[in-house]
């Protein structure tokens, strides 16, 4: 069996990533977040919740204890302190294995007039975003950072990837498409390791995404 741990389980993208993990037979699941009456809608007998906060190291030590793959989903202003714990966790508990979902935009990548759009109106979390990015390239871990721009919902799982340093593609990423390039990832942990990624939905080009036009 394979031992993956999501951090952050209870987020929209998470619930995009879960089932389809899931579909891997092979996968031993253990969700991760801070109150677990939250998720219920996950009964398999490969799943187990595990209550803690990534603000504390005890408890991330003891969830990723044992675990092959790392997938984080974290938000928030102190994602710099919590990316920290968790990759001070994996070191410690020998765990070497993370994919790590980002944002878009936090090199000033994003073409105009999309960049001073995105800045204009989330430019405030790209700190906390860039600092988990560094965190984890500056860290001993085999790495895959995702950097999604603006999220939907829509049921497409195509994608299109840029690497650090190229001009980001697009204005969207679809929840359904970070769900199945993390499960891929997790299905063959040799794929883009040690990358850092933008993915966005093809076809979304634009001054901002179609939902703000």
């Amino acid at each position: 069996m394979k031992n993956v741990i999501l951090i952050g389980a209870n987020g929209s993208t998470a619930r995009q990533i879960i089932p389809r993990l899931l579909e891997q037979e092979d996968v031993r699941l253990t969700l991760f977040l801070r109150r677990a009456n939250r998720l219920q809608d996950f009964n398999s007998s490969r799943v187990n919740t595990f209550e803690g906060d990534a603000r504390n190291i005890d408890d991330l030590k003891a969830a990723i204890k044992g675990q092959d793959v790392v997938v984080s989903t974290m938000g928030g202003m102190d994602l710099g302190g919590t990316t920290e714990n968790v990759v001070k966790a994996m070191q410690e508990m020998d765990v070497h294995r993370i994919i790590a979902i980002c944002a878009g935009g936090i090199y000033d990548e994003l073409p105009e007039p999309f960049n001073a759009w995105d800045k204009k109106m989330v430019g405030h979390t790209r700190p906390a975003n860039l600092r988990m990015a560094e965190v984890i390239e500056q860290s001993s871990l085999n790495y895959t950072i995702l950097r999604p721009v603006w999220l939907t919902d829509k049921s497409t799982q195509e994608f299109e990837l840029t690497k650090k340093g190229e001009v980001y593609k697009g204005t969207e990423t679809s929840r359904a498409s970070l769900g199945r390039f993390v499960a891929d990832v997790v299905k063959n942990p040799a794929l883009h390791g040690n990358e850092n990624l933008g993915v966005s939905q093809p076809d979304t080009d634009g001054d901002k995404p179609a939902a703000y036009r």
